[in-house]
C-alpha cells in the first residue's frame, strides 16, 4: 500500500528512529497498511515491519493522537456488545452518510450477496 501514499514503510521506522512517535502513528501509510507481510518479508535489514506499524496503531489510539473513523467505531462497539460483527449491519452503518461512487453495481452485489446467505 506504499504507493498510495506519500510515506513509505522507510520513512516510518525513520521517524521512529528520529523519535517522532506522534508523526509515525499519524502517517498515512499506518492507516493504509493491509498488513500482507510483504514489507517485513522484503526488508534487507530484517525489521518486522508489520509487527511495527500495527504497534504504531495501538500507540496511536491510546495516546489519542488517531482517533477511529465511523466504520471502525461501529466494529468495535459490535464486538463489545456482542462479541461478533453482524456484515449487514456493519456495511450500512458504515455506508450511511456517504454516496456510493457506484450505486447500481452496489445494489446488484448487495442482492447477489443476500440471494446467496452471506449477509445474515
Amino acid at each position: 500500500m506504499a504507493f498510495e501514499t506519500s510515506h513509505t514503510p522507510r520513512k516510518v521506522i525513520r521517524f521512529i528512529q528520529w523519535g517522532w512517535l506522534q508523526e509515525a502513528c499519524q502517517s498515512p501509510f499506518v492507516g493504509l497498511c493491509a498488513e500482507c507481510q510483504t514489507c517485513t518479508v522484503r526488508c534487507p535489514r530484517g525489521v518486522d515491519v508489520s509487527e511495527t506499524i500495527l504497534a504504531l496503531r495501538r500507540l496511536g489510539r491510546e495516546k489519542g493522537w488517531v482517533k477511529p473513523d465511523r466504520f471502525h467505531r461501529t466494529f468495535e462497539r459490535m464486538i463489545q456488545e456482542r462479541g461478533r460483527i453482524s456484515e449487514l449491519r456493519l456495511g450500512i452503518m458504515g455506508a450511511v452518510g456517504k454516496v456510493p461512487l457506484h450505486p447500481i453495481e452496489d445494489l446488484f452485489l448487495f442482492l447477489k450477496m443476500l440471494r446467496r446467505g452471506r449477509l445474515r
